[in-house]
This record gives C-alpha cells, structure tokens and sequence, in this order.
C-alpha cells in the first residue's frame, strides 16, 4: 500500500520556498459541550494546550432580531473560558440554508442581527461564518437555472454584510470568512450533494466582489475546514483539484490570489492567513453502549485517531500562513450518525489522542519543527506540460500530427504547427497564438484540459510541404487566465 506521509516538504509543493518560522499557531476546539458543562471541560482544553473555543450561534430568519436562546449559557461560560486562558470564538450559522439568498431584506435582518450580538458579547472578539456555502446543507441555491454558481454571488452580499455590521460595533474584532468545506462536485445534476468546490467557489466569490466595486475587505482570515476525503484517508493523501485537503494548502492560497489579487482583500502574501477550524477523524464506537444511532462512514481505531492529531498539529506549525487549528469536537456526539472525534469519550473519558494532542503541542505547536514554509502564488499553470514526442523527420504524406498537454489544474489550449524560414523566432510563434501577427499557424487546434489529464492535441489531417515545423502550444488556467505558459517545440523536419 502507497503511504501519504505528511511532511513539511508537502506544504512547499512546486509554489513554496524556505522561510523563517511564524510567530506560532494556536490549537483549539470546536465544541458546543461547553455551553452545558462549561467548568467541566474548559480546564481540560487549557490542560491539552487548546487556547481557542468555537462556539455556534444561530441566526433565525422566523425571529430575525432574536438573539441565542443559549445566551445565559454564553454569559456563563465566558468568565470561565478567560480564567483558563481560552478565548471563545462565534461560528455564525443560519437556521435555513436558504434564509441568506432570499432577499436584501434577510441580509438587512441578519447585518441588524449580527451588531446586536456583538454588543451583548463585547467579550467575543472573533466571528467566523457564514458556515460552509460551498455545501447545500449550510447554503441554497448552489446553482442558477442555468447551471452557473449561484452561492458564491450571494456569499459575497452576506459576508460583506457580516463584516460592515462587527466592523461597525468595534473594529477590532476579527471577522473570519467563508469556512469551507474541503470538497464539492461542482455537478448542478448531482443526485445528491449539489455542491460546489473550494477552489470554484472562491472563484465566483471573487468575480462577484469585483464586480461589486467594494473598496474594503470581506475578511481578516479564511476559515478552512480539512476534512479528509474519506475518514479513513491517511491526513497526507489530500485530494485531486479542484478540492483541497490538509497537505493541499498552496491550492487553496493560489485560488485565493486568483480571486482578490490586486484587491482591497488582502491575499496569503499581504498578511492574510487561515484558520483550521474543523480538525476530525471519527472513531469506532462499535463497543461501547453509550452511543445511538448506526455508524454512517468508516472509522479509525483510537491509536490511529491520536497518530493523526498529533501529526497535523506538528504539520500545520510549519506553515506560517496558519494562524490557528481547531479540533472537532473535543468532546464526542452521542449519536453515531453525528461525529465520534473527541478527545473524550462520551462519558468524558479520555482518549489517546488526549495526551498524543498535548504532547505534540508542547514539543513543536508553537514552534516548528521541522522546515517552515512560505507561499508564493504562481503566474504560471500549476503542472503544465507538453510532450511533443520524438520529433523524427517525416514523409510529406503524413497527414496526422498531434501531441501530448497535461496540468495539474483545469486549463485551456491554443496549440499551433508553424512552418519556420530561417531563424526560429520562439517569442513570435507564441505570440501568434494570441495574435494575428506573423507567422500564421499552418494548422490550429484548441480545447480544455481536464486536471490531471493527459490531453492529444490533434491538428486537422493535413500533408504538410516539404520543410521545417514546430509545433507550439500556449496554456491557460481556466480560474485566471491570466495565467498562462507556454511551450514550443524544438524543429522538426518533413521530406
């Protein structure tokens, strides 16, 4: 069996250099237990070194200015969070998936909703939210009548909104967007899961703040939450574009740099930075009689669990653009079909991953341990690559030509075989490729490439005259064709 090892090495990829380590990462958990059993379990995050509590509050479009019913329990537990040192953190959710895309009037009740909440709490100081648009259980519509992303348009009304309404309240407070999921099918037929992927949806995001003419942020950091594709899955085995898991980092930074580069929304090289706030692999339960319900993915055993934990938080140390992680949950859910990926049990019992957790934030969560990493965004195609072949002389009545193109992400060609008198001008064959300059392919091709596809360019079947040839290609990435390479082959003789 191949291993997905997680090592520092798999942040840098082809679009990172060495750099000084960050000033460090803070490790929390994403737990609403503490809203019950709050002098039960904050001492025991301080114990694990978990400095960060996220808790859900819930807009309700039926009684839009109603703040959370579990406000006496919100008031309870902060004097608690601050006396063990945890800063407690809003995860903002909507009660329908659909309340924020349904009108201005909705997004008016929720922006009035959201600076009520930050006057009762001036003690929280840190939003994280809308939850998940990429996902139709947290966001509706995904898609538009004509299958062009709709959640990305309508994201970008309510998270502006969210971040003018804190603003307003105390600009101090750090508002964090978007907390996405790591995957989506980008499939409006889908039977089930209509949904959009991380990198697409920041696409439609940025195109549609752009479109806006907004002069200020839409966030301080991005939310990311890196599950792993199947719960199993090994924390290094990530997933293919246009989805992003933990060793998959840089994807998710350069698709944020295609949507807000050159913007007033800072990207991962003006300061912004990510928050990990759903850190979980589910365990077996299948033994123990204080659970409900059936098991509804496959599970690790405990061993496994707190391997994984103490792995990432090693890993995600050496990334300097992290700002913080979040285990989900501290504490197991009752029912199976829910999340069992604590660091304690139901009964409150304490896992491996506990100590493992604990351990591995005293030895290298505040500083890393192996080699820090720094991103760079690409002008270029991620893993664009031709292979013109061998290239062997022809006979002039060959009459099929064709090559080979590939990248690592979605990207579209304009390939070309020109014929060359003299001196091969590399610079003018790509610019004809663009332009109607001079030369004029004697044959023309173009198309889409899939990520991660081998793609034949094929030329129309034509005898070439007698004399010397290149072939040339230019590629585009399909999320900013702005970004673009481009190759051409060495001569190639027909006889």
């Amino acid at each position: 069996m191949k291993k997905h090892l997680l090592t520092t090495a798999a942040c840098a990829c082809a679009l990172a250099a060495l750099a000084a380590p960050a000033g460090g990462i803070d490790y929390g958990a994403t737990e609403d237990e503490v809203k019950v059993s709050p002098a039960t379990l904050l001492p025991q995050l301080a114990e694990v070194g978990l400095k960060k509590n996220v808790i859900r509050v819930t807009w309700n479009p039926d009684d839009p200015s109603a703040l959370p019913p579990e406000s006496g329990q919100i008031d309870a537990l902060l004097p608690i969070a601050s006396a063990n040192g945890i800063r407690v953190v809003f995860a903002v959710y909507q009660a329908r998936a659909t309340a924020l895309a349904s009108s201005p009037v909705a997004v008016a009740q929720f922006s009035a909703w959201l600076g009520s909440l930050a006057r009762r709490f001036p003690q929280v100081r840190e939003y994280i939210g809308p939850n998940e648009p990429n996902q139709p259980r947290f966001w509706q519509p995904q898609f538009d009548e004509g299958c062009g992303n709709a959640s990305g348009a309508a994201y970008f009304t309510a998270m502006s909104a969210m971040y003018d309404a804190l603003k307003a309240v105390d600009g101090g407070i750090r508002v964090v967007g978007v907390a996405l999921s790591p995957r989506g099918n980008d499939n409006c037929r889908a039977a089930s899961n209509v949904s959009t992927s991380p990198v697409r949806f920041l696409r439609s995001l940025g195109q549609a703040y752009r479109g806006s003419g907004r002069r200020a942020p839409l966030m301080d950091a991005l939310s990311f939450h890196p599950y792993p594709n199947e719960n199993t899955h090994e924390p290094g085995r990530g997933y293919t574009w246009p989805n992003v898991g933990v060793p998959n980092l840089g994807r998710l930074k350069q698709a944020v740099w295609d949507a807000f580069g050159g913007t007033a929304q800072p990207t991962f090289e003006e300061g912004l930075t990510i928050d990990l706030d759903e850190v979980a692999w589910q365990v077996d339960t299948s033994a123990r009689g204080d659970y409900t319900g059936a098991e509804n993915v496959p599970t690790v055993d405990e061993p496994t669990q707190a391997r994984y934990y103490a792995e990432v938080v090693r890993f995600f140390a050496c990334d300097p653009s992290v700002s913080s992680m979040s285990f989900f949950h501290f504490v197991d859910e009752l029912d199976r079909d829910r999340f069992q990926s604590g660091l304690l049990r139901r009964d409150g019992s304490r896992r491996e991953a506990f100590e493992a957790v604990r351990g591995a934030i005293a030895e290298s969560g505040r500083d890393c341990a192996g080699r820090p990493v720094v991103w760079r965004h690409t002008s270029s195609v991620v893993g664009g690559e031709a292979d013109f072949g061998t290239l062997a002389r022809s006979s002039f009545k060959r009459t099929a030509y064709n090559f080979r193109v590939t990248a690592d992400e979605e990207a579209l060609y304009r390939a070309g075989i020109f014929r060359i008198e003299g001196r091969l001008d590399r610079g003018a064959v790509v610019r004809s490729l663009s332009t109607s300059g001079a030369p004029r392919p004697v044959g023309a091709a173009a198309g889409t490439i899939k990520a991660n596809f081998d793609v034949l360019v094929q030329f129309t079947k034509r005898r070439l005259r007698p004399g010397r040839y290149v072939y040339a290609v230019r590629l585009r990435a399909a999320m900013n064709e702005a970004r673009r390479v481009a190759f051409v082959s060495r001569p190639f003789v027909v006889q």
